[in-house]
């Protein structure tokens, strides 16, 4: 089982490392988790995110649409959003300073970011202002009495609890890397060690769903999507998972290939869906996962983030600064050119047949067609 031991934790960092895929980005990234951005007696997640009139040059790590509006997210607590399709951006009031990794909305309004700490924030404003509804020390205390009432003489279940025992013991505040929501009431949050919760009533309440997974290695979790038929999971180690509604558990569906999947891609009513990750890695598979074909993208550049644009045209981004298009499903890809590329983590469609990119240097604009 994993802990919070040194070689567990060094896993975490080179996991994340992967992630984010910039070792600047890492270095500050962790710096600002571990030390208070101002006061010297509180940590990230007591204090406010600071205003700065930088906030969107900065690394930025995810990005999306609320209705027509556009909401990113990035370290120290930055949320930037921009009403004119990535023209021009406002910071948003964010009651943390940790760094956020992921974003995701359900129609318009509500919206939900994730990041260090194991912090939850929530907007009902489309990414204004931001609430915190779940951290890093109130799920550690969670698990382990949701665990400990279903436990009975189940050994699995008692070593979770266990591990859940000795995560708090470290502070409990494992990093949440992905969130998706289904509708404004019904979505998960998934990230290191294993760690998923999901909540029926928009986030008032979370469930741990640790022993709901088969992950016996407790391998990290780096993307959760909508996929055929249900919720998919992806990780380290080539792993991707997919719930099974008979079972009530998610059950693997390993790609042809061991390195980290950082994303999962796939459009409602298709039967599609796509895992990328390292190395220009991208699978493709049309039978829920139970086999993959490999999708050659011209680019050994790590593939960060994806998005089905309006049209059903599917594109994705490097962290080389590279866009590649598909028109057929995923079935092949095209560069397209970047005018002023950067290190991409976060990419979304946008008017015009254009799209907006976040990473390295912050938020862009950049054509999404020929």
């Amino acid at each position: 089982m994993a802990s919070l031991t040194k070689k567990s934790s060094g896993r975490w960092l080179r996991g994340f490392g992967a992630r984010v895929l910039a070792s600047s980005v890492f270095a500050l990234g962790l710096a600002t988790s571990l030390t208070a951005a101002a006061d010297p007696f509180k940590g990230p997640l007591d204090q406010p995110a600071r205003s700065s009139s930088l906030a969107a040059r900065g690394p930025l790590l995810a990005v999306a649409a609320a209705g027509s509006r556009f909401v990113a997210v990035g370290q120290r607590g930055h949320i930037v959003y921009s009403d004119d399709a990535g023209q021009t951006w406002k910071q948003a009031s964010v009651p943390v300073s940790t760094d956020l990794v992921a974003v995701a909305f359900a129609g318009a309004a509500k919206g939900w970011a994730v990041g260090h700490g194991g912090v939850v924030l929530h907007t009902d404003d489309a990414g204004a202002h931001w609430t915190r509804q779940l951290d890093g020390r109130q799920s550690a205390d969670i698990a382990i009495r949701y665990l400990e009432a279903r436990a009975g003489n189940d050994p699995g279940i008692r070593k979770l609890i266990e591990r859940e025992k000795r995560l708090a013991g470290d502070g409990g505040t494992q990093p949440l890397m992905a969130v998706h929501f289904d509708s404004e009431t019904t979505g998960c949050v998934a990230g290191a060690f294993n760690r998923l919760f999901c909540t029926e009533d928009g986030g008032q309440t979370w469930t741990p769903w640790m022993d709901r997974i088969d992950n016996p290695d407790e391998l990290h979790f780096y993307a959760i999507a909508g996929c055929t038929k249900g919720i998919c999971l992806a990780g380290e180690q080539g792993m991707v998972w997919r719930f099974d509604a008979q079972k009530g558990r998610f059950v693997t569906r390993a790609l042809p290939y061991q390195g980290s999947v950082f994303g999962l891609l796939a459009a409602d009513g298709a039967d599609w869906l796509l895992a990328f990750g390292l190395r220009g890695s991208l699978f493709r598979s049309v039978d829920e996962g139970k086999s993959w074909e490999k999708v050659p993208i011209g680019s050994q550049a790590g593939i960060t983030s994806g998005a089905v644009l309006p049209g059903g045209a599917i594109l994705l981004a490097t962290q080389a600064g590279e866009l590649v298009r598909s028109l057929d499903a995923g079935k092949t890809f095209a560069r397209l050119k970047s005018a002023r590329p950067m290190a991409y983590y976060g990419v979304t469609g946008a008017p015009g047949g254009k799209a907006v990119v976040v990473g390295s240097e912050g938020a862009r604009v950049e054509a999404a067609s020929d």
